[in-house]
């Protein structure tokens, strides 16, 4: 049974949708996969000449359809081995104290609110999932906070799909390639040794990934063949994706639809998770320990698009029960979750709250 709850929606409109072409969608199609990809070769995959990739891409760019070129931060390299949501109830009355209190707790980011029946929604990266159990009773330990449920992440990579986004006019079904369940090895999971240098050199590429090797070299006076280097071994452990990230708005998608979802037999994960991800516009996937199975994120043009996927998901066998929620999207995707934790430890509070500055938006 799937049961689907409206957060607060945003006031986008059809006039928000920026008109592109086939081209404008192969390109952005390249970046999303491989933000670093030159305009040479980007030139050559569309056919036309360099010149006319960079005006297109700088159209992009004030268009609002690209807002940013991401790399993503493995945290698991870094020793934060356990990502947790945390969902945070209280009364409607309450909500301006707690929101006060959420904002003042190092360990606790990006939180939003109202997410279904919950008042507050926020995440924690931590070293020891011990230290989850001392998060909730010092939240708990405010009297105006009535409860607060975890759901602990499997894994924190190999999350996003940009691969499954149609982007129109592009031909999808020609354009999209075989998703797989991707497997973690334990150099996936393993704390990567880095150095100061490795950490700027991390740094700058999570914040703008086209930054030229020649450039990182001179801010910070070492030389590109270093940077090469490093940059070589830190892309195979602790920076993944190389992406832009999308104002998805733009692009005609109105809303996010969250999905929790318990699986009857955790032994047929694999078979069910291949099957959701051959869902086209299914972009999120993380695999939960707790109260869901899984957590996945769609995003939607229309209502119309929302009941064909809710279909090719009531098809799954061995779904149990799904809660869901239609959110408004996000103003920019994919998600850069974990890029301060990149810092200096010593820079670091106890515990390290994720990409987002602990900001109570509701």
């Amino acid at each position: 049974m799937i049961r689907f709850q409206v957060l607060r929606m945003g006031k986008a409109t059809l006039a928000d949708r920026v008109k592109i072409d086939e081209i404008d969608a192969k390109i952005l199609r390249i970046l999303l996969l491989e933000s670093r990809t030159s305009f040479t070769d980007i030139a050559k995959a569309c056919e036309i000449t360099v010149t006319a990739v960079r005006m297109r891409y700088k159209r992009l760019w004030r268009d609002g359809v690209i807002n940013g070129e991401k790399m993503l931060v493995n945290p698991h390299c870094l020793g934060y081995r356990h990502i947790a949501d945390l969902f945070i109830i209280s009364n409607v009355e309450d909500d301006k104290e707690v929101a006060k209190i959420l904002e003042s707790k190092p360990y606790i980011s990006e939180v939003v609110g109202p997410f279904g029946k919950y008042s507050f929604f926020g995440k924690v990266a931590l070293r020891n999932l011990n230290k989850l159990h001392e998060i909730i009773e010092d939240l708990e330990s405010n009297q105006i906070i009535k409860h607060v449920d975890a759901l602990i992440w499997a894994e924190a990579i190999n999350l996003e799909f940009p691969q499954n986004l149609i982007i129109k006019p592009l031909d999808h079904q020609k354009d999209q390639k075989n998703n797989h369940m991707p497997e973690l090895t334990n150099q996936d999971r393993a704390h990567l040794e880095v150095d100061e240098i490795d950490r700027k050199i991390a740094k700058i590429l999570s914040e703008n990934s086209r930054t030229r090797f020649k450039k990182i070299a001179e801010e910070l006076d070492i030389s590109s063949k270093t940077v090469i280097q490093k940059y070589n071994r830190l892309r195979e452990n602790l920076l993944t994706l190389s992406t832009i990230t999308l104002d998805l708005n733009k692009l005609g998608y109105k809303a996010l639809a969250n999905l929790y979802i318990k699986i009857s037999n955790r032994s047929k994960m694999s078979e069910i998770y291949s099957q959701l991800i051959q869902i086209p516009n299914l972009i999120v996937i993380i695999r939960l320990i707790g109260a869901y199975d899984l957590y996945v994120a769609i995003a939607i043009e229309n209502f119309d698009k929302l009941f064909e996927s809710n279909e090719k998901i009531r098809r799954i066998s061995g779904i149990e029960t799904i809660e869901a929620f239609l959110a408004p999207m996000p103003p920019s995707w994919p998600l850069n979750l974990f890029p301060s934790l990149i810092e200096n430890e010593t820079m670091q509070p106890k515990y390290w709250p994720t990409d987002l500055n602990t900001k109570v938006t509701k």
